[in-house]
């Protein structure tokens, strides 16, 4: 599985429960990176989409207080959840929210960070990747301007232990 999402210079992912800001870059990347694949998320952020599924892909929530959302998948435990989108033969990608990724992350091998180079004084936060021993830098695309906005998208992998 892959993790994807957007972090700014402290590792704030989130602020007052919605994205630390609006990137258009940012958000097309998303979009042409997840099509046809499957999302896996949590409830929350399921219910911050204005568009509900998210189109063109195979949409997963895990949550522990529905057991039924219109066009989604819903799993109150993970392994089932695995064994799901492992059955689908697709791409999975991992999109929040903070719990989500802290629960999933040691299933992932992969993870497209789009690193803001601000501080957005966020409240939900994930972890300094880049100096995680554990995980390398792949791939890493020059320093991209966007709403007057400093971006970079990085590809990291989790090493062999």
């Amino acid at each position: 599985m892959t993790l994807i999402l957007v972090m700014d210079n402290d590792c704030a992912i989130g602020k007052n429960g919605d994205l630390l800001c609006r990137l258009p870059l940012d958000m097309k990347h998303f979009r042409e990176t997840t099509k046809n694949s499957v999302v896996v998320m949590g409830r929350k952020t399921y219910e911050s989409f204005p568009k509900r599924p998210l189109p063109e892909r195979e949409n997963v929530v895990l949550s522990r207080s529905l057991s039924e959302i219109d066009g989604a998948k819903v799993f109150g435990d993970i392994d089932e959840m695995l064994k799901y989108v492992n059955s689908l033969g697709k791409r999975v990608f991992v999109i929040g929210g903070a719990e989500i990724y802290k629960q999933l992350l040691p299933y992932c091998d992969e993870a497209l960070i789009t690193r803001v180079y601000e501080n957005f004084a966020g409240d939900v936060f994930f972890y300094d990747i880049e100096n995680d021993k554990n995980w390398e830098l792949a791939e890493s695309s020059p320093i991209l301007e966007t709403n007057c906005r400093n971006i970079r998208f990085m590809r990291f992998l989790r090493k062999n232990s």
